[in-house]
């Protein structure tokens, strides 16, 4: 359960008072208009403030939280191109993290770019959401983000935590599939949000799952205080990318955990030992091929 998850991180906080109605997110919103030539520009303050309010102004889980427990993230909508008064097609990024035990930094927890959003937005236009009659793309994708940031969140801190937030996921998928909006599409894509619920609700791919929880939780959360022990529970992620990649290597976990987490795995990895050191790089150079700048840190010394 999140709530006894929660406990465990009681030293991260100050004590405040509880709310079982606590929205959980804190999101820092913003919409990139930069592209669009339009001379009143309160269509995309209007969009902002909807957006927003949508977000942070809705109870999305069952559990409590207090404000200063919630789950920081960046959402940020880069309009590419608006096709009628109010049709855009845009790229979503979206950044999440949670803070580290017995330390001055954050852990990402999401970091992805979604290339593939078309939506329809009004001035002024309130944005509902009702799981069982979603009404726009907008809404959706905003959803179904917001699910997977929790579900990465609760994943994190307990043994597949995250497990209902999936599943609300794949039901979000499942809504929208008749409307034939893109980025929902169910085959040719490896990295879409049809993609994304399925990886992430597949008990195959479990041990991802897993070595997720472990890697923060018996891992990053404890390398202030038992560093080798630690180190070498950090690095047991290693093997599992090894595993996925071998039974599925375009799944989209494998792309979230690169754009997320891989230079933070290589900085852990620059303390090892020379051999250990080699042999990740080694692993890790055949499933990122292309992600040598990051890989690289393995070799450098601390």
């Amino acid at each position: 359960m999140r709530v006894s998850a929660k406990l465990m991180y009681l030293w991260l906080f100050v004590w405040g008072t509880l709310s079982l109605a606590a929205q959980e997110l804190n999101a820092v919103v913003t919409i990139d208009s930069r592209a669009i030539q339009r001379s009143d520009r309160q269509l995309f303050t209007s969009m902002q403030e909807a957006v927003h309010t949508f977000i942070n102004d809705r109870q999305w889980t069952r559990t409590g939280f207090r404000a200063n427990e919630r789950i920081d993230y960046s959402f940020t909508i880069v309009l590419k191109e608006m096709t009628s008064d109010n049709t855009f097609n845009a790229e979503l990024l979206v950044q999440s993290r949670r803070p580290v035990y017995n330390a001055t930094y954050a852990t990402p927890l999401l970091n992805f770019r979604d290339t593939e959003f078309s939506f329809d937005y009004m001035e002024y236009q309130p944005l509902e959401y009702q799981p069982d009659r979603i009404t726009g793309n907008l809404q959706a994708t905003l959803a179904f983000y917001i699910y997977l940031i929790i579900g990465l969140d609760f994943d994190s801190m307990s043994p597949l935590g995250g497990s209902d937030y999936f599943r609300t996921m794949q039901q979000i998928v499942q809504q929208v599939q008749p409307n034939n909006w893109a980025g929902w599409e169910s085959r040719g894509k490896n990295r879409n949000r049809y993609a994304l619920a399925q990886a992430f609700s597949d008990a195959s791919q479990e041990s991802f799952r897993n070595m997720w929880y472990s890697y923060h939780r018996l891992g990053l959360d404890r390398l202030a205080d038992y560093p080798d022990d630690a180190r070498r529970t950090v690095a047991e992620a290693v093997p599992v990318l090894a595993s996925l990649y071998t039974q599925r290597p375009t799944s989209a976990l494998l792309t979230v955990f690169g754009d997320t987490k891989l230079g933070e795995l290589c900085n852990v990895l620059s303390t090892a030992v020379a051999s250990e050191k080699q042999n990740a790089y080694n692993t890790l150079q055949r499933i990122y091929p292309t992600r040598t700048r990051e890989l690289e840190k393995i070799k450098q010394s601390n």
